[in-house]
């Protein structure tokens, strides 16, 4: 990659000398060559420079394509009309600060009503949260998604298959339609989906929030989480 980065810079000098030649004395390419490696060892901060800038676009674009396909993603959320801003959340069920951030989030919805927000499983913290983000995308079948979800994030401590089941069958779900669903190919691609873009974005922890281009990590709170949506609308 850096190699390819300097050929570049080595063809953008060549080529500026070329054209200043055009307009004044003669220079043959080997003049042009000692001028330009001159030109490099005399400079090592613009090669650097180069570099970082040009590993900042890759970056950049990686992360701008990987939110371009988490748009086209079906993750479940709370869906207002009129909304005029998306917010992400990469959370896991066993995840102490999603479940505290829970009210932060539920409140700000109720509070602003141009609000879409999305739950994008990403369980990392064990098999056990796994098998409960299975268990909750298979309820968005069953159009219980919202309330289990709320549901299970009120769980004290770490959510087994007990659990999941008994929170289950008080929002309603038929459990033995649930556990069907639970093992559908579309679930398994949607979480291996899910981990790519979490990959490709960097993320290592939850909870994550992304809001326009731009990722916030950790539990936000009431106020920061507001001023942060009033600065991307004005923006």
């Amino acid at each position: 990659m850096k190699k390819n980065v300097l050929k570049y810079i080595v063809i953008i000098i060549s080529l500026l000398l070329i054209n200043f030649s055009s307009h004044s004395h003669e220079i043959n390419r080997d003049d042009i060559e000692d001028i330009v490696k001159e030109f490099l060892i005399k400079n090592p901060d613009f090669i650097k420079s180069t570099l970082d800038n040009h590993q900042l676009f890759l970056e950049n674009k990686k992360k701008q394509n990987a939110i371009r396909i988490l748009k086209n993603i079906d993750n479940p959320g709370i869906f207002q009309k009129n909304a005029n801003i998306t917010i992400y959340e990469f959370f896991d069920y066993n995840c102490g600060y999603c479940k505290l951030v829970v009210k932060t989030i539920m409140e700000v919805l109720s509070e602003d009503k141009k609000i879409n927000f999305v739950f994008v499983e990403f369980p990392i913290l064990s098999q056990q949260s796994y098998i409960v983000a299975k268990a909750a995308l298979a309820s968005k079948k069953q159009d219980l998604y919202n309330s289990f979800h709320l549901s299970l994030m009120k769980i004290k401590g770490r959510v087994d298959q007990d659990k999941i089941f008994n929170i289950a069958k008080k929002v309603g779900l038929n459990i033995n339609q649930l556990k069907i669903d639970m093992n559908s190919p579309d679930i398994e691609k949607q979480l291996t989906q899910n981990r790519e873009i979490a990959k490709s974005l960097g993320l290592n922890g939850t909870p994550a929030f992304i809001i326009g281009d731009i990722i916030y990590s950790g539990a936000l709170d009431k106020n920061n989480l507001k001023k942060i949506i009033k600065q991307y609308r004005e923006s």
